[in-house]
């Protein structure tokens, strides 16, 4: 497995060098991603492979959306479980929980809105089924903005 440092420099090299010909290289960078971005106390580096990893995904997710849908779609699903792995665990940093939560938020009106614009009706069922888990994993989350500053400590009114 590649590391952080390494990763890092990476993409940080896709950034400077980029083209329009590059997608490919910028999917398997996404895709070879190392587990160490998701660590439970966030560093400067993992701050910054977080921010290129979700932009990383959100760029393949554009590019892709009207040329081959479904694996834009699978993108923007990838960094949604992503991020939803990261603000479940228990023991991760209160400001990456909440990172995470917002943008969970973004990209589910993002992939809802994506869902709504396809032609097949397999994409209404498909947004129907978001709404639903989206709204489950909210709520087994108790998260909401009172609570953000105490950490979940309190119940809720």
């Amino acid at each position: 497995m590649i590391q952080l440092e390494s990763w890092v420099e990476q993409i940080s090299d896709w950034y400077q060098t980029r083209k329009h010909d590059q997608d490919e290289s910028l999917q398997a960078l996404i895709l070879a991603a190392p587990d160490s971005i998701w660590g439970l106390a966030i560093s400067e580096l993992q701050s910054k492979a977080i921010a290129c990893w979700l932009d990383g995904c959100l760029r393949i997710f554009h590019h892709l959306r009207y040329r081959d849908p479904v694996i834009a779609y699978q993108y923007l699903q990838l960094a949604s479980g992503k991020l939803q792995a990261c603000a479940c665990q228990p023991l991760a940093d209160i400001e990456l929980k909440d990172w995470s939560m917002q943008r969970i938020q973004h990209l589910t009106v993002l992939a809802l809105e994506f869902c709504n614009q396809q032609p097949h009706s397999q994409w209404l069922t498909e947004s129907h089924q978001l709404i639903e888990s989206h709204v489950l994993f909210m709520a087994a989350q108790g998260w909401n903005e009172t609570r953000k500053h105490d950490q979940g400590n309190t119940p809720f009114h």
